[in-house]
């Protein structure tokens, strides 16, 4: 239950929305050229300017058709109109702009012909990832030592520098090594 206002006798009335307002397609054709000229500041380039500008087009005559054209009144039926079909525009360019093939994005037919040297293959980044989920799986105090061993330290360099003795980095190796050999035969 909702606390009651101070002085209020009846709750606030909600908002009323405009009813919906039908315009012919003519109407809405009839600014094309403010729709251009709208889509050119917003940076829509002159060969790809038609496209949005359909997209705009139609995006307006469905809007109006499904009822979701409310003017306010107050000023001019056409300079609402105005406002509404800009507002859709920069909303179309900007759509325009976030496509993938307007970011740069160019489909080659073989991208391997652009790459210089050895590739690495998309399975062996797929086997590491697997292999570090079962990493995870061997105790955490293990695991650094596994680690720092496996990526070349001596054992005695990891035990200095985790502040070990190195019969207990040794042990620890040991332990890693079996808890890891246990989860991969699984």
């Amino acid at each position: 239950m909702s606390k009651r206002r101070r002085g209020a006798k009846r709750p606030p009335a909600a908002p009323t929305q405009p009813p919906p307002v039908t315009i012919p397609p003519e109407a809405i054709l009839a600014e094309s050229r403010l729709l251009r000229h709208m889509l050119t500041r917003c940076g829509v380039p002159a060969r790809d300017r038609d496209d949005v500008l359909q997209e705009c087009l139609i995006g307006a005559v469905v809007a109006v058709r499904e009822g979701r054209y409310r003017p306010q009144a107050g000023l001019h039926p056409r300079r609402i109109l105005q406002r509404w079909l800009v507002g859709i525009a920069v909303r179309q360019a900007a759509k325009y702009h976030e496509k993938s093939y307007r970011r740069r994005e160019v489909a080659v037919p073989d991208p391997r012909a652009y790459v210089t040297g050895r590739v690495p293959s998309p399975h062996g980044e797929v086997e590491a990832r697997a292999l570090l989920d079962l990493l995870w799986q061997v105790e955490p105090r293990e695991r650094r030592v596994l680690i720092l061993v496996g990526e070349g330290e001596q054992v005695s360099e990891v035990a200095r520098s985790l502040g070990l003795p190195i019969g207990t980095a040794f042990s620890r190796l040991r332990r890693g090594r079996k808890r890891l050999a246990t989860v991969l035969k699984r």
